[in-house]
């Protein structure tokens, strides 16, 4: 997938909703952490937030790959995810919907 070219529509929209992608699945950490920590009695709790924490780090950083070749496996699982929906990827070239369609089918 090295051989597609981006027109500069295309990475603009993808850079919009990579970003927006990202933000959203941050701010859900950010809720999850602020429940559990007001939730914390025990400092075996509060270990247990960190863990969570690192935790869920590598997952996002693992997932989220904005270089062009990584960038339909990202939307494909971000469509699988429900995180993304193909209607808001319209605007991509065929070619490259026809790769996040299948990606998101795995």
């Amino acid at each position: 997938m090295e051989h597609l070219k981006w027109s500069e529509s295309e990475k603009k929209l993808s850079r919009r909703l990579y970003d927006a992608a990202l933000n959203a699945e941050l701010a859900e950490v950010m809720a999850e952490f602020k429940a559990k920590a007001a939730a914390t009695t025990t400092a075996g709790e509060m270990w247990a937030i960190q863990s969570y924490l690192a935790q869920r780090e590598r997952d996002i950083a693992g997932k989220y790959d904005y270089r062009y070749s990584q960038l339909l496996f990202v939307f494909g699982r971000l469509v699988r995810e429900g995180r993304l929906q193909l209607e808001q990827l319209r605007g991509l070239a065929e070619d490259k919907l026809s790769y996040i369609e299948m990606i998101a089918t795995l």
